[in-house]
Parts: structure tokens; C-alpha cells; sequence
């Protein structure tokens, strides 16, 4: 009864919370409607079907005899696992008229393409016909088809389908949040964790701050953003491959129409199996990707706000500078007009990394760990982002490495990269691997002045087009913006009218002035004031420079630096408590005004992209063209619109073919060309190559594997008139090496650091 009434309140608010969660109308069962006028009418039936002007919903067939078949059919539309309910509303004057459910992607055994799952028959007079059937993995190319059996009128109005049972738990998954945040609340009042004004001051504000950047995610849809249907997709791939017993998962196997993509190999992807995991315990793909969204928003916050605090040794100019860049524009537009989100997940890091720097150089070198921790978040989130950070990193350390005489930070210099390194090796070794191979993603070409910015844009106030697809270049109308705000350039003068009002600079100025010329040198490197085309001239700089690929991606790392910059501004320049109170209420509403104007223009002039029905609708587009070997048509536009079938080299039959989601395959082959027998022939299968696919025969024999065309896997036959092989996805012993590496690394050095810590604690008791 005590404990009841000591965190009474407690218990209320999270009783409130989940009474909200379970009103929220979240839909927990599929369903999709095709109209008459959604419906295609095959050629061939054209001539007897038609489309009555008075009602959008009826397609009629009318008997004349000359016509048998499919009448009308949907789009195709891709289905989880799951039971279903199909219903058709249609009139047929006879019992000869049919519907089914057909997929044109079915891979036969016979190595033929397309199968009938279920067809049911319409019952004469009967308005609506439903039938129940079940996908045991995830289908996609599935249509629904009116059949005309020759006799009598068909009348068709439409079809309706939905899950037979819950299939979404986002409602049960929302609660489930609630809840746990809640007793992790509820245990840190227990312990004593006490929040004091300052710490209630930054949860207030930055959490108001999360929750204005967040706003976008209220809708019950996903609004558009250029890269949006990759990294929907990567979500997807991660769950998709979880449920086919992947792990970790390897290649997206249920992209390009089955064929796989090696994202998970090139793309680090730890951070997104969060989402993927949700997704697993039924929450709809829609709001898994939300969850993510707000998490990276949240994350942004928290890590800001203790990496700058720490770096400024200010809780207040750390919840100013963290608020700065939590708002930041250029942050929103990486998620939602870019939905670029490995950058936005590096970005989480960059004070991290900052902090780490600033220790390891200026301050207590035995906090080394920070930098590893620091580099290891962004490199598991970005390669490209990881090549940026080391370059300003090496800036940083160049210009202190004087500091590297005192004792012991030589040492922990050693161990934060040793660590970083260890710490990496699951993501390390496979890149290395593949390195060995052609893969387009090893020869990228760009000419680096079409991506960057002019200056007008970088302090863009009016943020025009947030919800454009093309990319901010020289051009500055009609293109998405590539801002940092308007409250960061204020923020910078502020500092400059600070520094130079300052007769004896002290070291927070100084060291901020340095970084406030790291980031304008970031600013120069987007802009197109800098001769990019002049670098790239040179031979041995351009393969350097051009793995870059967008320049204006240092814009990323020159908002984590002015964003402490303009925190160490706002709070200098105040002379007294009532004007320092006045200032810093003007710089967080200028951030807020700032994040608002684009976060309402994205809302209003976005465009609907996924929704609780199309979520799973795979597209031509589903992945970029990095990933494939680099051979002439491979690419996924080639791969989208070939058969799912193995193509055998001529005099080869194929029987008992299968394709697994697991990354498995298998055929049967028989040569019928003696001639043939004296030299080496081949099967192409339906997977994208990657060098860790293997063949096998019964006996174990491992076979040949090489690029076939388009970049799919070839199988070299052996010399044999027929024979059975098995193709699966075999990694190295070396990756497995590497993950224990990662993980003991990982163990290691937070053993180190909690040993260091309490020795620190021991000597100030």
C-alpha cells in the first residue's frame, strides 16, 4: 500500500498514457478493395466486356460464344504469410464462371513461371462469392482473376480482400513501449535517480523539440522522400530474412522479385533491426519505420545533450547546443526530403565524436573509449559518413597533435583506434571480400561540382520545395533545399560579436573559434566555390575524392559543429541573468520558428507514398545499382523484368527447380547433347551474384560459381548427362571470427572503462 501511494502519480499517468495508446485507431487487419475501375480487362475480352457509364462498378460480360477465359484481373499486389479472405462481388447467370488467385512470380519445378494458388467458383445468382486461403511466405505478384467460362452473363463488381485474423500489433507494440519506458522510469526513482530543475528544464525542451520534428510521422501514411523506397525496403529485407532464418541476415532475399540484394554486405545495417525486429512481432511495416524515425530523433537529443555539456562543461550552453542541432534543418531534411537515413543515423554520433576528440586530445585521455564508441556508432550507420568524420577527425588531430606529448594520450590514441578497429571487423572483413570483386559500388563516377550547393542556400530562410525529388545543385530554384537555418547563421554572428568584444580570449572561445572555422571549411567543401573539378583532374586524387560522391554531405558535419559554436554564442554574449534569459528565449524560438516553417511546408506539399495497403508493394526501383557486380546489364532494372526462372545453356533440361527464401536453390539436370559432354556448360539462377554462393552435388562436391548475364549467379555444370546440385549462401569462417571480435572488443572495452571509472571514483573518495 505504501509503495502504491509513494509513486501513485507515477501509476497514473501511465495508466493515462496506455488508455490513449489503446484508443489510437490503429488498423490491425489488412484489407484492399479493387473497383470495376481498377480493374484490367485482358484484349482478348474486349470485345465483350464493358465498363457501365452510369456506375463506376460493374465490369459485364455478355455470352456470344467467341470468348472463354480471364475477363478482368488486378494489379499485382505482394502479401505477407498470413490467412486471408477474398471476397468478389459479382452476378453470374451460370455456374461455368470462376475467380482465382494467381501469382506470375510462382517458381514451378518443372522451371516454368506463375501458378494458381486458389480459384473458387461463382455461384449462380449469388452476389458475393468469398474464399479463404493462406500464403505461407511472402508472395509477391499476386492478382485476383474474373474467369469467364463461356456461358450465361458475368456481372463483376469488384473484389475485397482482408487477413482472415489480426495481422498488425502496432496498437499491442505502442503499450508494450509505454509500459517499459514506464518501469524504467519507475526503477530509476526507486534507485534514488532524481531529475533536478536543469535536467526537468532540457527534458522539457528537447523533448518539445522531438516531438515538433516528429510531426510528420502522425499521419497514418509515410510521406514521400527520395531514397524513402530504399530504406523502406532495407527495413523489409532485415525482417523478411529474420523470418527465413537469416542471421545475421546476409542478402535482402526478397528483393528483385526474389533474386536478393547484398545491401546488409556493403551498408552497415545494426541499427535497423530494431525496426526489422518490431516488424517480426507483427507491427505493420508503416509504423516500423516511424518508430525509427523518432528513435533517431530521440537518440539525436539525448546524445547531443550530454556530449556538449560535457565538451562545454555547461549543462545549460550543452541543452542550448543540443536543442540547435536536434531542430537542425539540415537534420530534417537528411530524414524526411532525402530519407537519408544512414546519414541521420551517423549523425546521432557526430557529438559523440566530438566529445571523444576533445577528450582525447584536451582533456582526460583515459576517456579514449569515447572515441571508439563515438566512430564505431557512425560506422555501423554509414561508410560515406565514416569517410567525412575520419577526414575532419584527422583535421582535429593534426592541428593538436602537439598535445600528443604529454604522457599517455600516444597510448590511448593506440588503443581508441585498436578498439574502433576491433570493434568494426563484422562490417570490415566482407567489404574486404568483395573488394576483391568488381562490384560497381568499388568504381563509382561523379563529377563532384554537380553536387554542391551555392551559399544563398546554405542559410536558406524561405526552405521553398522540402518536398522535391531533385538534388540542391549550382541551379538554386526548383530544387529541394539544402539549408542549415536561418537560426544558425544568427547563432555565428553572435559568436563573432562575442569573440571579438573579448580583449583576453579564454579557452572556450578560442577552441570554438577553431571549430567554427572547421565548419565553414565544411560549408567551403560543399559550396561550388570549391575546384572539386580542378582535384578530380589529378589521377591519383580522383579515385580518392570521388568515393565521396555529394559534397554537400559535409554540410552534415559543419551543423554538429555550429550547432556548439552558436550555443557558446548565445550564452557569452549576455551580460546579466534578465538579458541572458531574453537571448536564449529568442535563440530556442528562433530554432523552433526555424525546424517549423520546414517541417510545415514538408506536411503540406509532401506526397503519399506508402500507406497500410501499399506497404509491402514492391517497386522497379526497390534498391540502387552499388551493389551488383559490375558487368554489362546488370543492374536492377534488367533483374526486375527477368524471368524468375533458371535459364540453362542450350541442350540442358531442368526438372525439380525450387528457390527458397533462405538463400537455398536446387534443379535437376539432364544433358541431351552428347556433343556437349566433352565440354563444360552452365544453368543460370534466379540470384543476384555474390561470391558466397556455392554449389554442391550430393556427394559434396563443390562446383564452379561465376557471373552469368546480367549479373546473376552461374553454376558450371560438370561433364555428366544428368545430376542433381544444390546451391546455398556459405559465408567465410573469417566473418564469424569477426563478429566474436566485434562482440569481445566491445565487452573488452567497457570493461576497461568501468575499471578505469571506478579507480577515478576510488582516489576521489
Amino acid at each position: 500500500m505504501k509503495f502504491w501511494i509513494t509513486y501513485k502519480k507515477h501509476f497514473l499517468v501511465t495508466l493515462c498514457m496506455l488508455v490513449i495508446a489503446a484508443c489510437i485507431p490503429f488498423d490491425a487487419y489488412y484489407h484492399r478493395q479493387f473497383g470495376a475501375d481498377e480493374l484490367n480487362i485482358r484484349p482478348e475480352a474486349s470485345h465483350m466486356t464493358e465498363l457501365l457509364e452510369e456506375t463506376t462498378t460493374a465490369v459485364v460480360s455478355r455470352e456470344d460464344g467467341s470468348y472463354q477465359g480471364i475477363v478482368a484481373e488486378t494489379d499485382s499486389v505482394t502479401l505477407q504469410r498470413g490467412d486471408y479472405i477474398l471476397q468478389v462481388v459479382a452476378l453470374s447467370g451460370e455456374e461455368y464462371n470462376t475467380f482465382e488467385v494467381y501469382s506470375t512470380g510462382k517458381l514451378n519445378p518443372d522451371n516454368t513461371q506463375g501458378g494458381l494458388l486458389t480459384s473458387a467458383t461463382l455461384l449462380k445468382e449469388q452476389e458475393v462469392t468469398e474464399i479463404k486461403f493462406s500464403i505461407e511466405e511472402s508472395f509477391e505478384d499476386i492478382s485476383f482473376r474474373a474467369v469467364y467460362g463461356g456461358k450465361g452473363e458475368l456481372n463483376v463488381s469488384g473484389f475485397y480482400l482482408y487477413s482472415a485474423e489480426r495481422m498488425y500489433t502496432d496498437k499491442f507494440c505502442l503499450m508494450g513501449g509505454i509500459f517499459l519506458v514506464s518501469m524504467l522510469v519507475l526503477l530509476g526513482k526507486m534507485w534514488g535517480i532524481r531529475l533536478d530543475a536543469q535536467g526537468r528544464q532540457a527534458l522539457l525542451l528537447l523533448g518539445m523539440g522531438v516531438i515538433l520534428v516528429s510531426l510528420p510521422l502522425t499521419f497514418d501514411f509515410v510521406l514521400d522522400g527520395n531514397d524513402l523506397y530504399y530504406q523502406f525496403n532495407r527495413v523489409l529485407g532485415i525482417q523478411e530474412g529474420l523470418k527465413s532464418g537469416q542471421f545475421p541476415v546476409k542478402i535482402h532475399s526478397t528483393m528483385l522479385h526474389g533474386y536478393g540484394y547484398g545491401s546488409s554486405i556493403f551498408y552497415p545495417e545494426l541499427f535497423l533491426y530494431f525496426p526489422a525486429l518490431l516488424g517480426c512481432m507483427g507491427m505493420s511495416l508503416v509504423n516500423c519505420y516511424k518508430t525509427l524515425i523518432v528513435l533517431i530523433h530521440v537518440a539525436t537529443a539525448g546524445v547531443a545533450y550530454l556530449s556538449f555539456s560535457r565538451i562545454l562543461k555547461s549543462r545549460n550552453m550543452g541543452l542550448t547546443g543540443a536543442l540547435l542541432y536536434t531542430l537542425s534543418v539540415y537534420r530534417l531534411i537528411d530524414i524526411y526530403t532525402r530519407a537519408a537515413i544512414g546519414e541521420a543515423l551517423a549523425m546521432v554520433f557526430f557529438p559523440l565524436v566530438m566529445w571523444g576528440l576533445n577528450e582525447l586530445f584536451l582533456g582526460d585521455k583515459r576517456k579514449w573509449y569515447l572515441v571508439a564508441l563515438g566512430f564505431t556508432g557512425v560506422i555501423q550507420s554509414h561508410v560515406l559518413s565514416t569517410e567525412l568524420v575520419l577526414f575532419f577527425g584527422a583535421i582535429f588531430g593534426i592541428c593538436y597533435i602537439g598535445r600528443l606529448r604529454e604522457k599517455g594520450r600516444i597510448f590511448s590514441l593506440v588503443l581508441s583506434a585498436g578498439f574502433t578497429i576491433l570493434m568494426n571487423l563484422g562490417v570490415i572483413l566482407p567489404v574486404l571480400q568483395h573488394a576483391a570483386y568488381p562490384f560497381r559500388v568499388f568504381s563509382v563516377d561523379s563529377t563532384l561540382s554537380w553536387w554542391t550547393v551555392t551559399l544563398p542556400k546554405v542559410f536558406d530562410i524561405i526552405l521553398a520545395n522540402p518536398a522535391e525529388r531533385t538534388y540542391a545543385g549550382v541551379q538554386n530554384s526548383g530544387e529541394m533545399p539544402c539549408s542549415l537555418g536561418f537560426v544558425m547563421l544568427v547563432g555565428l554572428i553572435v559568436f563573432v560579436c562575442c569573440y571579438c568584444r573579448e580583449q583576453k580570449k579564454e579557452m572556450i572561445l578560442k577552441n570554438s573559434m577553431f571549430i567554427l572555422l572547421l565548419g565553414a571549411f565544411g560549408i567551403y567543401l560543399s559550396s561550388n566555390l570549391f575546384p572539386w573539378d580542378k582535384i578530380q583532374e589529378v589521377p591519383f586524387l580522383y579515385r580518392l575524392v570521388t568515393s565521396i560522391q555529394i559534397p554537400w554531405r559535409f554540410l552534415a558535419l559543419s551543423s554538429a559543429l555550429f550547432s556548439l559554436v552558436c550555443a557558446v554564442g548565445f550564452h557569452r554574449i549576455c551580460q546579466g541573468e534578465e538579458s541572458c534569459r531574453a537571448v536564449l528565449l529568442g535563440a530556442w524560438t528562433l530554432a523552433f520558428l526555424c525546424a517549423g516553417v520546414y517541417i510545415n511546408r514538408y506536411c503540406e506539399e509532401g506526397v503519399i507514398r506508402y500507406t497500410q495497403e501499399n506497404q509491402y508493394q514492391r517497386e522497379q526501383s526497390q534498391v540502387d545499382v552499388l551493389y551488383f557486380i559490375n558487368v554489362d546489364h546488370a543492374n536492377s532494372y534488367r533483374i526486375w523484368n527477368r524471368g524468375n526462372t533458371f535459364v540453362p545453356a542450350d541442350g540442358i533440361s531442368l526438372t525439380d527447380c525450387y528457390r527458397m527464401e533462405n538463400l537455398t536453390a536446387g534443379f535437376t539436370w539432364e544433358n541431351f547433347q552428347e556433343t556437349m559432354l566433352e565440354e563444360s556448360t552452365w544453368v543460370d539462377v534466379p540470384f543476384t551474384y555474390y561470391p558466397n554462393y556455392k554449389a554442391f552435388l550430393p556427394d559434396g562436391t563443390e562446383l564452379e560459381t561465376r557471373v552469368g548475364e546480367q549479373g546473376v549467379l552461374r553454376v558450371e555444370l560438370p561433364l555428366k548427362e544428368t545430376g542433381k546440385i544444390e546451391i546455398a549462401y556459405r559465408e567465410p569462417w573469417y566473418y564469424l571470427v569477426g563478429r566474436l571480435a566485434a562482440l569481445l572488443g566491445f565487452l573488452g572495452m567497457s570493461v576497461m572503462a568501468g575499471y578505469k571509472k571506478g579507480r577515478i571514483g576510488i582516489k576521489k573518495l
